[in-house]
């Protein structure tokens, strides 16, 4: 998240910047709006994996890839991340093998 945001905060700098060139402006904001989507797409697929009655979870989408660290009730078994992995292939880009599902400890 804080990596997030001061990327997102030197995009903007760019943005705001009188002296940048237009190129420079053009892909700043191309880069804002792919991280506000990546950032949405993370929000839903959360919400769509706690309302499976999974108690916790934190999405992560990359260039390349998506992890979701997932906090069940009881560990997780092939037929959850089954589930996890669908919703993520309904919500983004990616194949089901682009997709990473990580069971958080208990506590």
């Amino acid at each position: 998240e804080e990596a997030r945001d001061n990327s997102l905060s030197i995009l903007q700098k760019t943005v705001n910047d009188p002296k940048a060139s237009k190129d420079a402006v053009d892909a700043a904001s191309k880069s804002i709006t792919a991280m506000a989507s990546a950032t949405l797409q993370e929000s839903k697929i959360e919400s769509l994996v706690t309302a499976k009655g999974y108690t916790d979870c934190v999405a992560f989408i990359g260039d390349n890839s998506v992890s979701v660290v997932v906090k069940a009730k009881n560990d997780l078994k092939a037929s959850d991340v089954a589930k996890i992995t669908d919703i993520v292939v309904g919500e983004t880009k990616f194949s089901a093998g682009d997709v990473k599902v990580i069971s958080s400890s208990q506590q």
